[in-house]
């Protein structure tokens, strides 16, 4: 809903019902209006009566708009009706991306962060190597279960009785992938 016009703004008179032309809403007399720009202006609906205009090229105001945007993201994923959500934007060698998922699954949520990010940057890996080499190169560590080593041994065709050099040979060709295609 539109405030209402400040009182000391002044009024014409139409000699017709209907629509209002531009020139009868005349604000700019008004000192609770401000122009920015040609055609733009700020109107304060606020009791002061004068309207705050920031300069964009302020880095105080950069910051301060910087935390209005993290309270007001935190608030909207807070609306949210799901346990796990977020809402990115990123700078990736000089473009900006902009991602959002909900979900109730910790695992999708994280499996959709972590392809969007490697779709992202500038890769000829494919995107599970893209990973792969992403999570070693930061020296992230990750352990997995025991039970991932059995299903890559029987992706390959190998037993117990098999060396490890047959388990570098099978894995030669497409490296260590875990968990394994569904093959």
């Amino acid at each position: 809903m539109a405030p209402d016009p400040p009182n000391d703004a002044r009024r014409s008179v139409r000699d017709e019902e209907g629509v209002v032309r531009p020139d009868e809403l005349d604000y700019t007399a008004s000192e609770r209006v401000a122009e920015l720009s040609d055609g733009r202006y700020v109107v304060a609906t606020d009791n002061d009566n004068s309207p705050s205009i920031d300069d964009p090229d302020d880095a105080d105001d950069t910051e301060e708009r910087g935390q209005l945007a993290r309270q007001q993201m935190a608030r909207y994923l807070s609306d949210r009706d799901t346990d796990y959500g977020f809402v990115l934007t990123a700078a990736f060698e000089g473009e900006v991306g902009h991602h959002e998922l909900l979900s109730d699954d910790v695992v999708t949520a994280f499996g959709n962060l972590a392809s969007w990010y490697v779709d992202q940057i500038d890769t000829t890996a494919s995107k599970t190597e893209a990973l792969g080499i992403l999570l070693l190169a930061s020296e992230t560590r990750v352990s997995y279960p025991t039970k991932a080593l059995a299903s890559i041994l029987s992706e390959h065709d190998l037993t117990l009785d098999d060396s490890i050099g047959d388990l570098v040979t099978a894995l030669s060709d497409d490296g260590l992938q875990i968990p394994p295609d569904d093959g």
